[in-house]
């Protein structure tokens, strides 16, 4: 991708700078790439003849929070068939989240539609990872977005219901720094 943009010279159209097209995230969706720009356009990149891919599509609208921030971090995902975008919102300082927000991609005008309800929905965004789980089944609370800011800082739940953050807690109370996510061993054991 990099070759193609410079040598057709494909500028961000939402870079005051007229900068080539950067990305900063990508996901691979129903046989296409949708990749996001340092300057917030979303990009469509299809694969054409010769196993060659273009960028087909871009947005004109730029996907950044609906609020002025000094820093936020951007997760990228496929939720229940959908693409969504989470925004990691630092208001006052760039060590602490102040708010979430999630959009959904408007596939057919590539709008960015800004959502108050996962569902029975969990995302978690970590620091080199995202993901979304159907809560009733995971036996986590729904509706909501765990996250990670800093290894130093832990989880925190951010609960889309009531818009407030706060930290993960055990059912004994105590604070957890550090949660591992198991998977079941699958197979047989053997015995003699």
């Amino acid at each position: 991708m990099k070759q193609e943009c410079n040598q057709h010279g494909l500028i961000d159209p939402n870079d005051s700078k007229e900068q080539l097209i950067q990305f900063s995230n990508a996901i691979f969706f129903d046989g296409k790439f949708y990749a996001l720009s340092l300057q917030g356009t979303l990009a469509v990149v299809e694969e054409s003849h010769k196993s060659q891919f273009q960028v087909t599509q871009l947005s004109r609208k730029r996907a950044i929070p609906s609020n002025c921030s000094k820093h936020f971090i951007e997760y990228f995902l496929e939720s229940n068939g959908e693409i969504l975008l989470i925004f990691l919102i630092s208001e006052r300082s760039k060590r602490m989240v102040d708010k979430v927000e999630v959009f959904k991609l408007q596939i057919e005008d590539l709008s960015w539609l800004k959502l108050d309800n996962l569902g029975d929905r969990t995302l978690f965004a970590g620091i080199n990872c995202c993901m979304s789980v159907p809560a009733s089944q995971v036996g986590c609370r729904n509706n909501c977005v765990y996250f990670t800011h800093s290894p130093i800082n832990g989880w925190r739940l951010y609960d889309m219901r009531s818009g407030c953050i706060s930290p993960c807690y055990d059912d004994s109370g105590s604070e957890i720094k550090n949660p591992l996510w198991e998977e079941p061993i699958t197979g047989k054991s053997s015995r003699r």
